[in-house]
Parts: structure tokens; sequence; C-alpha cells
């Protein structure tokens, strides 16, 4: 109210939100203009499906660990436009780069157009070597988008020297934003490339860059507030830190579970891997033990049917939480008779 100019408010779904862009690129290494605001990865990897030009017959090269949000606006195109997705299948564990790059490059063909994966894997947290699967597809002509959901604030990130051309994320994941708080990120050579999805005043014109993709109506701006606070809280800890100690906890969780016989997904890389552990523990079924842990201890996790389960070691997780899983874990194995 105490504004003079009765213009003067928020006119939220046509703002360009620097304020928080900003420091957003800063913390992944690109330019302002290359970033919009959304909601999540999954509305921008569907921004990035739909918004691609694609034939009837065109190849769409993705692996068989991503998240329905990234595979499934693929589909849609598919069953609507006659391409085609075609997946690679990761091996669990990954051993390394090499072992990536060469499943994908032997799977490229003349009429693979895009290839999608996550920089870190739902499946397993495999992190893929993102830097050089781009490079790969940058050197055969081929567009590169990479679902990085989990990327921002577990590890360092840098687009510009990623070398994508599109990348998705939701950071009220690992940097604790507010939900609702996701981004597009579009390189600047590739923006004019990209259709809108959802069109209002705005939509086809290119000195926006990519603020047209968030020009959507009237839009959450509290959970920008968020995405900013938890941006500034990143910094203050510095993402050197948060990186190391991330580390260093899924090493000593993979590590105990290892020895308790758990047959490991987690690559033996340590590029390949960061605050994710994996593994698998027949005939200890997930559904079951996921109930116990949390009825019996409040202790949650999370796994896969039948037998998978994968363990997050967030930087404020303390060494004595992990142990206390770890003893309930052979509490469990005790309880219901299951050998080492």
């Amino acid at each position: 109210m105490a504004q003079q100019d009765p213009e003067d408010y928020p006119i939220w779904g046509y703002a360009p939100w620097n304020q928080f862009r900003d420091p957003l690129a800063a913390f992944v290494g690109c330019t302002r203009d290359e970033i919009a605001l959304v909601r999540n990865a999954t509305e921008a990897n569907s921004y990035i499906a739909n918004g691609v030009d694609l034939k009837p017959g065109d190849e769409v090269l993705m692996t068989d660990q991503e998240h329905p949000g990234g595979e499934q606006p693929w589909q849609l195109k598919a069953k609507r436009y006659g391409i085609a997705v075609k997946k690679i299948t990761l091996p669990k564990p990954v051993q390394n780069t090499a072992q990536v790059l060469n499943l994908f490059s032997d799977a490229i063909t003349p009429r693979t157009r895009v290839i999608f994966f996550s920089h870190i894997t739902t499946v397993t947290g495999v992190v893929l070597p993102a830097k050089e699967l781009c490079g790969l597809a940058r050197s055969k002509g081929i567009l590169s988008a990479v679902d990085g959901a989990h990327v921002p604030g577990m590890m360092k990130l840098n687009l510009h020297d990623l070398g994508c051309d599109m990348y998705s994320s939701s950071p009220h994941k690992w940097l604790q934003s507010t939900k609702g708080s996701g981004f597009l990120y579009v390189r600047d050579e590739v923006i004019d490339r990209l259709w809108n999805t959802i069109a209002t005043e705005g939509w086809n014109e290119p000195k926006l860059r990519a603020e047209r993709f968030q020009r959507i109506g009237s839009s959450n701006i509290p959970a920008l507030w968020g995405l900013r606070a938890s941006l500034e809280f990143a910094n203050q800890i510095g993402m050197d830190r948060i990186e190391k100690r991330h580390c260093q906890q899924a090493d000593y969780i993979h590590g105990e579970m290892v020895k308790r016989h758990a047959e490991s997904w987690t690559s033996p890389d340590p590029a390949l891997r960061c605050a994710i552990a994996t593994v698998n523990v027949p005939p200890i079924h997930i559904g079951e033990l996921e109930k116990w842990m949390w009825t019996k201890h409040k202790i949650r996790i999370r796994g896969g049917e039948p037998y998978k389960i994968r363990l997050s070691t967030p930087y404020y997780l303390r060494r004595a939480d992990m142990d206390r899983f770890l003893e309930k874990f052979d509490e469990y194995r005790k309880e219901k008779k299951i050998n080492a």
C-alpha cells in the first residue's frame, strides 16, 4: 500500500525475476539469459521434449534408469509424432566412464537427434560422465539434454563447463529449496531452436531469451524467495565442503553395507558416485524393511522392489544416524532369521 504508482505491484506472470535468476545462474555456472524459473525438473523436461522439432523416425537415446518425469515426455512425443525412443542398459554397477561412453556411442545411429540422460540416475544414484557424454553428442551434431534433478546442492555444477544444450533440475531436493522452485537451462545458441510449451505475451520475442519459458501467468513468488535463501545458505557453507562430506558419508554407509554382504550397485569409480549409495540385499524385501524401519524406529529409507535399498547421505546426517540405521538393519536380519 506504500506505492505511489497504482501500477507498481508484482505482475508475477510476466516478470524477469532477475533477483532470483542472477544468484541461481552464478551458482550453476551460466548466464541469467539461459535460465528459466519453472516448478521442477519434470516440467522442464516436458518443455524440452515438447519444444524440440523432431520428425517421424527421429531417435532420442536415453538410459534404462530414467525417472518417469524424464522419460515420459519423450514417450508422449513418440506416441503423438512417431519419433523413436531408444534405451541403453546401464550395468549395476557402472564400472567407469569409458563403459558408459561406449554404450552410448555404439547405440548412436544416423537418426539420433537427441541424447537425454540423468546426470545422477534415480535408480542407482550413479553420477554419469555428463561432460563427456555432452561432448560426444556435440561432436556428432546431436542435442544433449540432461535431467539434473539431484545435482544442485549435492555436488558442484558448472553448466558452461559441462557443455550441455539443455538441463533441468529440482533444487528442492539436495539444495533444500522450497517445493515448486525448479529451473530450465538452455544454452544460448540453442534457445531459438526450442518452442514454447506454454504461450502468453512474449512467447515469440527472441530478445527475452530463456525468460520466455518462465512466462506462464501468475506464479508462486514466495517459493522463489525460498530458492534464493537456499542458494545463500549453500554458498555460506561452500559447495566444495558439502560435496566432500557427501562423498565421505556415502562411502561410509556403502562400505558398511558391503561388509554385511550387500550387493553393491554403487560405482567403484569415485568420480561416478557422490551422496547416494545403492545396494541389493536379497532375500530382504524392501517394502517390508521400509515399513519396519519407519513404524518401529522412525527411520525412513527408500528403495525398489524387490531387494534394492537406495541410501542417501545429505551433509546434515550424522555418523550416529547412519550407525543407528546399521544397528537396526542388523536387528531386522536377526529378527527375521536372515543369515549374513
